[in-house]
């Protein structure tokens, strides 16, 4: 046998030589193109972190906001949604008897866990018909987090989810969900997206699906086949099996395996294999689901069955967007996966009774051993017509089932739960449900034969190093392993063939361990995966680590294994990620040379994308040449297509950059190339990986100890060079982890550097081609080496060694981890090289060490050639810890670097400083400046050496000078400005701080504060001091500020410490002579400035100044119509806005004045058509700038999700400004709207965030410093807010120092120029709230009742007693005054709590506004600019100071000369600006001069001013997002508010605004329904079969379903007729200016409150069957918007559906228009027309009614007359003799009056017959 095999062997080494012969062709095409780039190299490419990226827990909070739904399937339903995400469970309250409910309710979800798992959770919506008992699915919708997530702004906003019904998909839409769906992790900004503003929407448009997915998604099947799996662990962890294996002994498999598959949500599962650990099952399973799906991985588990618990074994995800291509036409293909092994990866496999990594199996963190592998297939299959076989299935079960006797499985015996499910449903039903289906099927049989070929894996230990001491006791041998080759626990041995496969695919065991040794005897190669078992010693300068010595003789391995040969896979996979890796680096090397030179940096990235675009072409010609005899599956052959696509596609991108004609930013090309990085990294990532990944595991007297996982790609030799992995054949260091969850702070436990090397056995010979030369091979003595095939020695001996002697330069640190509680860390470094240690010293209380040492390595022996040395030297590992006086020393970071060789025979360069970054764990942890030298100690001349600078007292080596940085001297100006926030230290308040600047061994201080509590600021206001900065800005030191806090008996404590990394912004230019002013005057002609504006944009036209106010007496008050001014235009600016066009200025006066007069006539009768309920309030304004954003962010960027709860539509009358309060979403389907001329609004601006993120922070004039304390050393505290203590307030300023040493500029330090003196101040402060969105559910039932908390220093404003029950989206409308004095009080925390009757109030949020830096603001943030100046009515000027008067005191201020005001312009500094300045009320009034509004104008363009250049705050809302501190980083909320702001000194303002809510105004709906037509007949007669009807009416108004009314019942009507004449009287409370109606109720009987809510007016009316005994009968709806609803028809005839189903926007009218509304409308049941009802509305309002009051039914006042109805229209149950004459008499009288008569006669027989004997006999007798 063993003769054949080899002879075998032969014959296919030469078939693969032919092979690799033609690859090696083809290849040459790549090789050229990158060749130039990879020289020969010997180690791997450096990581400077130490372990890649650790899963993490992390915080998510899933928001879900269920709007409405429409079209639901299903008569007269009570609708009601459920919330599932896992296992919990939310839900909506229920509404009555509509098809189109209206829920507006708002749900969050918190997770916490990695993002692995949090993608993993479905969310499942449910809409069901609420019954008494039990509830019934009307239809559903899932969708996965992740799918979420990958959503821009990881939401979907204001999207329609498609409701359909799992149990039967044939039967198609079951109805539209309106939702919100967001998803935000700690961090994630919740970002705005646009809101449709349209009132008619298409649903199919808008579907909750992502971009790029079609509207119409058909029904699939996912069908996932289970094979077989091979190499399972025999090992079953339950305790029972330990105990049978102790009796029978370990000859079988105690193993019972089987599949689950989990998609969608749902699960199938195989049949259970009983003992066998390489089971064969042969079944698919089916799930069901829209195409393409919402839920994007496949869960694949197998688990072992026990006799207790099952067990999971291992997890693979497989992600459907890496296995399907979604593009359009032949591009895109369908998920398909094999038929191909996935690899399973777990816990290790030791035979220990409870695994303690059991969740690796569950697939929590990376799995640390092979578990097996599975044999899969996934296809998918489009049903056309519903869930139809198609052709696929069908010919699927011809191949299943040729022969009738399937043989059962082994497991089939035991009833499992699949299949017991699987026979109580019927067939039919199977194929409809969304139900999974588990079958067995036949195996096709090209599918089965793939021809396992040898691998080879080889491996050479050059260093085992920095081996933690713990383990180091015993002895230690490292194994590596492929699968379960080299697996000594329980594997195959590395040198046996493991299964020998027979001809009928079963494995059958062949030669286990007894076969190795005569196979290492024919062979003579020592195949074995682990090194031998040495003791490790201690290394040199630090006792926490050991080492291996492995000097000359470095230790070998070599491991035989046997694969499919799919390498093509993972060749073409490392071609396109070594694209991407030159592309990377050559994107570094870019952003380094920017630095340098703009120039060169474009170049560079010229060449760059030319190369790309090379390599492009060169793989694209090697997949088209691709041999077709390999086993290709289908996904191969399209990936393939794949590739070749996208990388065309980039590729042309690239061609289109580089050959640009118009010249493209360099920051955009680097955008586009990272773009291109990110894709080609998504395709390179293979998913039919078929080799598993290489383990290495470190051994401690046979325990396993730590390990590292090589992915077999990186090592996978190919003779083409950029098909190589990127490590094969090189050595490269790994640092070995724990398996499982790690401890925090820890180390690392080893760190071996290895040469590895993976192929196939054909390429053998050039296992060792890359091993650095000088080795000679050392073969164990057993062997004889006759017939060696592979050579594979056991030992490489490195016989030449060479002295080398290092230096660490170890300069300086900046950015570190704070270790210790004060905030800062005592930092001193470790350096670890080869298997020596040595430590800086340490510096004590800093986050930015400069150590300025030098650490020198003596003598230190390295093997092999100098020159690889010197090339290719071995790696150095830096660790920074903290020191701590008591217990060892804690670890915060490490980095790796490679040293600069220099030889003996070179002349000596010294190396220059560069920034190495420092990682913790999954923590960034700041930068090391240094760098590291390794020189060759000459044997002639030992002392040869460059020379080193002397040391100091303690034989401490400083860096040398020509490595330091040269220094020249600065100046540093620094600010002090004060102290905010201070929060206790060491349980005392701070009461006497003081200020220490330092940077690089200088510094300053500031004055000591006398009393933190009166007056926190500094008395001296500047210092300055001088300081030696390295001329390389680059390489500038950090600058501390710490705070210390002076106590009694001059003791100081630390309170907290800031430090800045980066100096850059703080340099200061040197300022030249005073500016030239140019002489020349800038002339601003407003009349000609651009549709482009400002904020003064918003005035197309202007108010005038007390002219033209028109009044129009309205019955609640006044309604002042402002005119307009067609003259006055806007100044140009920023954001684009609209502005009407303007007439010239050529135009008459004359002109003008008709034109005013005629806009009058028009106002005021545009007002008098509009039902008279509206007076232009503070909300006009309000909802008008909300439309006004609407309409440019729809033109230009997405907005916030906020605004939609505000406005849903656009409105074009001066009454409609708004039609939905910011609660309510509804979009109002219907309004009759004409265009009218409507006055303009003045409005503000709405800020989609807070004021500051607009203002740059109000930083103009100082910054804010956080101030630090505490650790944040792991990732709970890293970025919390706990560490801040407190903030100071200053600034810097940094310039070289003068040649002259002139102190001061103009007599004062620079960075004192334009600084407020810092005195306290007194300020009236107002605060405005006015609503709040998406609040966070305090109470257990989903709502909160929130209420407004202020606090400004010790004032505290509660207003507890305004709270707003039950609701999440509360307008507020509150203001508030407060006194204060700054600095004392200068910072505004805005609290929402939530009100309890029982227990505390608990917090919903809180926002923070630093009023301090916006009083002091050159943007003038105290009270913002209004974009109209108007002197009364809404828009009243609301600031003290005119804005005349602010502009002298801008002008003053900044040193500006003016303003000079001239009729028609004002002049100020070199700009003129010419505006209109003189106003006319009538024509007969003398003109009045004014120059606020030109002023006005100015000031909203006073950034363009020269010399000033600040844009100053309009007038504004912003909102700001609110915090708990509980769950730091998550939005709980927005609030929607302003702040305004008044010096004491100033003239005080006017009253404040008043923005109190609107209230709502009472109406009577009084609806009279007078006849109904064609009404369906449900009832037949018993006796005739005649049908009938007993109708009757029932309506009411949405929300007040308490408020039912019903009419009586029409008995017995034959034709669908109906008269009723009866009247129905609805009050209800309503927002005309919202259309929305006001609902005030308890939601259930144990409500204390009741709750109001908004929703469109919306009236229902329905007809009935009238039933005596059983329930009645629902017949048909009919549901009118009040707003806008179809014009009624003016007869039965006219009436039919398509008047209400096909309406459009003009033909609909609103009942607060018409008043009054009479005609027929048709009544609807699941789109047929059920009949027809006449009626009339009348609308009154709640004073009307008072006044002409009427009565309900047919009572006084007002009575109607009774109905006429016909004879027949009575109850049975009432009146059965009437029922007997209608129904019997009337159509059976002939019938009955003979009966009658035949039954007299029949009556007087029988009597006759009866009483004839008698008579006889009694004549007889008688006589």
């Amino acid at each position: 046998g063993d003769h054949d095999e080899s002879a075998n062997l032969h014959h296919d080494t030469l078939g693969r030589q032919e092979e690799g012969e033609e690859d090696l062709m083809n290849s040459d095409a790549l090789s050229n193109v990158s060749g130039s780039l990879s020289p020969k190299r010997k180690r791997a490419k450096l990581v400077t972190r130490i372990h890649g990226e650790e899963m993490k827990s992390q915080n998510y909070q899933i928001a879900i906001t269920i709007i409405e739904a429409r079209q639901l399937v299903g008569e007269n339903i009570d609708p009601v949604v459920i919330i599932e995400i896992g296992d919990e469970k939310k839900q909506t309250t229920v509404k009555e008897g509509t098809n189109a409910p209206f829920y507006n309710e708002y749900f969050v979800f918190d997770f916490v866990g990695p993002q692995v798992f949090l993608f993993d959770k479905i969310i499942n919506i449910s809409v069901m018909h609420n019954k008494l008992i039990g509830s019934m699915l009307i239809g559903s919708f899932k969708v996965d987090l992740g799918t979420v997530y990958g959503q821009p702004g990881h939401q979907f906003c204001d999207k329609w989810a498609l409701l359909t019904d799992p149990a039967d998909i044939r039967t198609g839409v079951k109805g539209y969900l309106k939702c919100d769906i967001s998803v935000t992790g700690k961090g994630d900004t919740i970002q705005a997206t646009q809101k449709t503003a349209d009132t008619e929407e298409q649903i199919e448009k808008n579907l909750l699906i992502p971009k790029g997915f079609p509207s119409e998604r058909p029904w699939a099947r996912f069908y996932v086949r289970i094979y077989k799996a091979e190499g399972l662990p025999k090992m079953n962890s339950s305790i029972m099996a330990n105990v049978t294996k102790a009796f029978i002994g370990d000859s079988k498999d105690l193993v019972d395996p089987y599949v689950v598959v989990m998609f969608a949500g749902q699960m199938g599962r195989t049949t259970v294999q009983k003992n066998c650990a390489d089971p064969v099952w042969h079944e698919q399973i089916i799930f069901k689901e829209m195409f393409p799906p919402l839920c994007r991985r496949v869960k694949i588990q197998v688990w072992d069955e026990g006799s207790m618990n099952d067990v999971a074994l291992a997890t693979h995800f497989i992600d459907l967007k890496k296995i399907s291509n979604e593009q359009d036409g032949d591009k895109g293909f369908l998920p398909t996966f094999g038929p191909a092994w996935i690899n399973l990866y777990g816990s290790p496999r030791n035979h220990s009774l409870m695994d303690d990594h059991q969740e690796l199996n569950e697939g929590f963190g990376e799995g640390v051993s092979f578990r097996g592998r599975l044999f899969i297939e996934i296809a998918v299959e489009i049903l056309s017509g519903g869930a139809h076989e198609s052709k696929f299935s069908s010919f699927i079960k011809d191949i299943k089932l040729p022969s009738k006797d399937f043989k059962a499985p082994k497991g089939k015996d035991k009833t499992e739960k699949a299949g017991e499910d699987r026979k109580s449903v019927s067939s039919s039903d199977k194929m409809n449900s969304t139900e999974v289906e588990v079958e067995p099927f036949n195996v096709p049989s090209e599918i089965y034969e793939e021809k396992p070929e040898e691998f080879l894996l080889f491996g050479t230990f050059f260093e085992a190093t920095m081996i933690d001491r713990k383990v180091g006791d015993k002895p230690i041998t490292f194994e590596v392993s492929i699968g379960n080759f080299g697996n000594i626990t329980d594997g195959v041995s590395a040198g046996v063939g493991g299964k020998k496969k027979t001809r009928d695919g079963e494995a059958e065991e062949s030669l286990l361990h007894e076969g190795e040794e005569e196979i290492s005897h024919d062979l003579g190669v020592p195949l074995i995966s682990t090194t031998p078992p040495e003791k490790p010693l201690i290394t040199g300068g630090n006792r926490n680590y050991q080492y291996l010595p492995y000097h000359e003789r470095k230790p070998c391995i070599c491991v035989k294994s046997y694969w499919g040969n799919q390498t093509f896979r993972l060749y073409s996979s490392n071609t396109l990620e070594k694209m991407a890796d030159h592309l990377e680096e050559s994107l570094e090397q870019v952003k380094d040379l920017i630095k340098v030179s703009g120039i060169a940096s474009e170049e560079k990235m010229r060449m760059t994308l030319n190369d790309f675009i090379n390599q492009s072409r060169a793989f694209i010609t090697i997949a088209e040449k691709k041999p077709k005899g390999l086993n290709y599956t289908a996904l191969d052959k399209k990936r393939l297509m794949l590739l070749k696509q996208e990388l065309e596609a980039m590729s042309s991108d690239a061609k289109g950059i580089v050959q640009q004609q118009k010249k493209m930013p360099l920051d955009e090309m680097m955008r586009e190339t990272q773009s291109f990085i990110d894709k080609i990294h998504f395709l390179a990532d293979e998913p039919q990986n078929t080799m598993p990944d290489v383990f290495i595991w470190m051994l401690s007297s046979n325990k396993r100890v730590a390990y590292a996982r090589v992915p077999a790609k990186n090592i996978l030799y190919s003779p083409a060079k950029e098909q190589r992995g990127k490590d094969c054949g090189k050595i490269k260091t790994h640092f070995l982890k724990l398996p499982g969850k790690r401890p925090l702070g820890w180390t690392v436990q080893a760190k071996v550097d290895i040469y590895l090397w993976l192929g196939a056995a054909s390429y053998a010979h050039s296992i060792m081609e890359n091993l650095p030369v000088g080795y000679e091979t050392e073969l164990p003595f057993n062997t004889n080496s006759g017939h060696s095939v592979v050579p594979s020695p056991a030992c490489l001996l490195y016989k030449t060694p060479h002295l080398f002697q290092l230096r660490a330069h170890m300069y300086q640190a900046r950015g570190l981890i704070a270790a210790d509680s004060t905030g800062l860390s005592d930092p001193f470094a470790k350096v670890t090289f080869t298997s020596h240690c040595q430590t800086t010293k340490i510096i004590s209380q800093t986050l930015s060490p400069t150590w300025n040492q030098m650490l020198l390595f003596d003598s230190i022996v390295l093997h092999g050639n100098r020159k690889e040395i010197a090339q290719f030297p071995p790696e150095i590992v830096i660790e920074l810890y903290d020191d701590d006086a008591v217990g060892k020393a804690e670890y915060i970071g490490s980095t790796v670097a490679a040293p600069v060789v220099g030889l003996a025979d070179q002349n000596y360069e010294p190396p220059k400083l560069s920034y190495h970054p420092v990682y913790c764990g999954n923590l960034s942890g700041g930068d090391l400046l240094a760098t590291f030298e390794l020189l060759e100690i000459p044997e002639s001349d030992p002392d040869r050496l460059p020379p080193l600078d002397p040391p100091d007292v303690g034989q401490i080596y400083p860096v040398p000078a020509n490595i330091r940085p040269v220094l020249s001297k600065y100046r540093v100006e620094v600010l002090f400005w004060g102290v905010r926030e201070l929060k206790k230290v060491q349980l005392l308040s701070v009461d006497r701080p003081q200020v220490l600047i330092e940077c690089a061994g200088k510094g300053v201080k500031s004055s000591v504060i006398q009393s933190y509590k009166k007056n926190p600021n500094f008395s001296g206001l500047a210092d300055w001091f001088e300081v030696e900065l390295p001329e390389n800005e680059l390489l500038h030191p950090p600058l501390s500020i710490c705070v210390v806090d002076w106590r009694a008996f001059g003791r100081s404590t630390l309170v907290g410490t800031h430090t800045i990394n980066y100096l850059k912004q703080f340099l200061c230019k040197t300022q030249l002579g005073p500016q030239a002013t140019p002489n020349r005057l800038d002339s601003v002609e407003i009349e000609k400035a651009s549709p482009e504006s400002s904020q003064a944009a918003e005035l197309t036209r202007e108010e005038p100044f007390l002219a033209d106010h028109i009044y129009v007496e309205v019955e609640q008050g006044k309604c002042t119509v402002v005119e307009p001014d067609p003259y006055l235009a806007t100044l140009p600016g920023p954001e684009p806005e609209h502005s009407a066009p303007e007439p010239g200025k050529d135009r008459k006066q004359k002109d003008m004045k008709k034109s005013i007069r005629q806009s009058t006539k028009r106002r005021k009768r545009t007002i008098a058509d509009e039902s008279a309920e509206n007076v232009i309030d503070w909300w006009s304004k309000y909802y008008a700038s909300v439309l006004k954003m609407q309409k440019v962010s729809h033109s230009a960027c997405p907005k916030p999700s906020w605004m939609s709860n505000v406005v849903k539509q656009t409105s074009d009358h001066i009454a409609l400004i708004i039609e939905e309060e910011p609660d309510k979403k509804k979009k109002d389907k219907t309004l009759k709207r004409k265009q009218k001329e409507t006055p303009n609004l003045a409005t503000l601006q709405i800020y989609e965030g807070d004021l500051e993120s607009e203002f740059n922070n109000f930083e103009d004039w100082v910054k804010t410093f956080q101030l630090l304390r505490g650790k944040s050393n792991d990732e709970v505290h890293a970025d919390s807010e706990d560490r801040i203590i407190g903030k100071f307030k200053g600034s810097f300023c940094i310039y070289p120092s003068p040649e002259d040493g002139s102190l001061l500029d103009r007599g004062q330090p620079r960075i004192l120029q334009g600084i407020p003196p810092n005195h306290s101040v007194k300020v009236l402060i107002r605060v405005y709230i006015v609503a709040a969105f998406n609040l966070s559910p305090a109470d257990p039932d989903g709502k909160s009742d929130p209420y407004i908390v202020l606090r400004l220093g010790n004032t505290e404003i509660k207003d507890r007693e305004n709270y707003i029950p039950k609701q999440l989206n509360p307008v507020f409308g509150r203001s508030f005054e407060i006194q204060a004095t700054f600095p004392k009080d200068s910072l505004l925390t805005v609290l929402i709590y939530d009100h309890d009757f029982v227990g505390t109030d608990d917090l919903i949020g809180e926002t923070k506004i630093d009023l301090e830096n916006r009083f002091y603001s050159r943007h003038r943030a105290t009270c913002g600019l209004q974009s109209q100046y108007e002197i009364e009515g809404y828009n009243a000027w609301r600031d003290a100071t005119k804005p005349s008067e602010i502009l002298t005191k801008l002008c003053k201020d900044y040193r500006i000369s003016g303003p000079f005001m001239r009729p028609g312009e004002i002049q100020v500094g070199t700009k003129v600006f010419k505006g209109q300045t003189v106003f006319t009320e009538d024509e007969n009034e003398e003109p009045v001069e004014s120059y606020e509004h030109l002023s006005l104008k100015v000031l909203c363009a006073w950034e363009e001013i020269p010399g000033a250049g600040y844009k100053l705050v309009p007038e504004h809302i912003e909102s700001r997002p609110l915090y708990h501190k509980d769950k730091p980083g998550m939005e709980q909320g927005r609030v929607h508010m302003w702040v305004d702001m008044f010096p004491k000194d100033m003239p005080l303002p006017g009253p404040p605004v008043d923005i109190s809510p609107r209230k709502p105004k009472g109406y009577e709906l009084r609806v009279i329904i007078w006849n109904t037509e064609d009404v369906i007949l449900e009832d037949e007669n018993i006796f005739t079969g005649q049908k009938s009807s007993d109708i009757y009416v029932k309506g009411w108004i949405k929300g007040l379903e308490e408020d039912k009314q019903e009419t009586d019942v029409h008995y017995n009507s034959l034709t669908g007729e109906g008269n009723f004449n009866w009247r129905f009287v609805f009050p209800f409370y309503y927002l005309p200016a919202e259309k929305q109606m006001v609902i005030s109720k308890r939601e259930n009987i144990f409500s204390l409150e009741k709750t109001e809510r908004k929703i469109p007016a919306e009236l229902v009316l329905q007809v009935w069957d009238f039933e005596r005994l059983s329930s009645d009968d629902f017949l048909g709806t009919l549901e009118l918007n009040l707003n806008g609803f179809p014009r009624a028809a003016k007869t039965a005839k006219g009436c039919d559906l398509g008047m209400v189903v096909a309406a459009s926007e003009e033909n609909k009218i609103s009942i607060f228009q018409q008043k009054r509304v009479r005609g027929w409308w048709p009544f609807i049941k699941a789109g047929e027309l059920t009949g027809k009802v006449e009626a009339e509305f009348h609308l009154v309002t709640a004073e009307e009614a008072e006044k002409n009051p009427v009565g309900k039914a047919r009572k006084e006042p007002e009575p109607l007359e009774k109905p006429n109805r016909p004879d027949t229209s009575f109850s049975w149950f009432v009146n059965p003799f009437k029922c007997l004459y209608h129904l019997i008499w009337r159509n059976y009288k002939t019938y009955i009056i003979i009966g009658i008569i035949l039954l007299i006669l029949i009556v007087f027989l029988v009597l006759f017959i009866y009483t004839l004997p008698g008579a006889i006999s009694h004549r007889i007798v008688v006589g």
